[in-house]
């Protein structure tokens, strides 16, 4: 077994790095490939990460195969900020051998020592819209767009390794055509009139992009508060939204506004993982044509990102945004499932929320971090 550095400029290398989870997942109809063109992006020196911080990306190979990736991340921003000096760990994944696992690692820990950092958080990628955390529950569940999944082993692997739980992010099912609460529907009616929230829906693509720098400066301020918060640079918010863009229907985004400011927002929109399956992640003419498709075919939603500003949390904005969206997935009529994903563990205010709508966990995401000895 070697362990070596990925040279962004082989692409060969490259696409040994991107391709092997589908390797390692063949036949799992459970696992959904990440977007290739979103990882070879990651790779790419231009990307705007490395104008302010570093990551390099690791093989290990065994008599001319693959048999596992990592990738080192160094943000400085999130350092200077946090006043901390760690390293994250990303784009795990391993054949069922625990050496193997060691010796990626070993990589990581010697790259981060040679950056002065003192602990190792993970997994996290280079921007915030990369899900984060490693399955630990719900391995028979299908993995929705966007949010990992992996095999048991990777969690017992990890703990083996030194690291400790840092938290995790709870995601549950929600069948799309229950009945809301009559209670919850009152108390939205009352809060629209009493406190004077409306909701904004959108009718085009062109029509959200127009409205993404103050939603932009909105998720900002509501999750500015959270451990894993750190300023990132316009352009780097600009591709979270970009990707969000892409991948929405509008209908389905709703932002919470009193007057003109927008005070929070629900981000919901079709899980297009079966297309994902059926392409590994390739985005080739074929492909885009049956992910154009299956917008219409899908019956799963996500939901993905509720947010209210501290200054009108806990006021019944929730329950407007709530049964605005109810509203319209029932006038849809085209899904029949939900998954509410990457809900933090300690964000009880959202777990009490989900839980009063019907939401049923069953899945766990970990993160974990480690101490890195000198």
């Amino acid at each position: 077994m070697r362990i070596y550095q990925v040279d962004p400029a082989r692409p060969r290398q490259v696409r040994q790095f991107i391709e092997f989870p589908n390797q390692l997942y063949k036949g799992n109809p459970y696992f959904c490939p990440a977007v290739e063109a979103e990882m070879r992006a990651a790779l790419d020196r231009r990307h705007s990460f490395y104008r302010h911080s570093a990551a390099d990306f690791f093989l290990a190979e065994s008599e001319g195969q693959v048999i596992g990736r990592i990738a080192a991340v160094h943000n400085a921003l999130h350092n200077h900020y946090r006043k901390v000096k760690t390293a994250f760990f990303w784009a795990f994944d391993v054949v069922d051998d625990f050496q193997v696992a060691a010796a990626l690692f070993e990589a990581v820990f010697a790259w981060a020592r040679r950056r002065g950092c003192d602990s190792i958080l993970g997994p996290r990628g280079l921007v915030g819209s990369d899900a984060a955390g490693v399955l630990v529950e719900g391995f028979d569940q299908r993995a929705v767009m966007g949010v990992p999944y992996n095999y048991p082993y990777y969690d017992e692997f990890i703990r083996r390794l030194g690291f400790e739980k840092l938290t995790d992010h709870w995601s549950g099912y929600l069948p799309a055509g229950l009945e809301l609460s009559p209670r919850i529907l009152a108390i939205a009616e009352r809060v629209r009139r009493r406190r004077g929230y409306w909701v904004k829906s959108f009718s085009s693509k062109k029509e959200m992009r127009r409205w993404a720098p103050r939603v932009l400066a909105a998720y900002e301020a509501a999750f500015a508060g959270t451990h894993e918060w750190h300023p990132v640079p316009p352009e780097e918010m600009q591709a979270m939204a970009d990707s969000l863009i892409a991948a929405a229907d509008p209908r389905l985004m709703k932002l919470l506004l009193k007057g003109d400011e927008v005070i929070g927002f629900a981000f919901v929109y079709p899980d297009l993982s079966d297309a994902f399956r059926r392409w590994n992640g390739r985005l080739h003419p074929l492909a885009l044509l049956d992910l154009k498709r299956e917008y219409g075919r899908t019956r799963w939603l996500i939901a993905n990102g509720v947010g209210i500003l501290p200054a009108y949390q806990n006021l019944g904005g929730d329950a407007v945004l709530y049964a605005d969206l109810w509203q319209t997935v029932r006038q849809l009529g085209q899904y029949e499932h939900a998954d509410v994903v990457q809900v933090n563990e300690i964000n009880f205010k959202s777990r009490a929320d989900m839980e009063a709508v019907g939401v049923k966990w069953y899945k766990k995401h970990r993160s974990y971090r480690r101490t890195l000895e000198g």
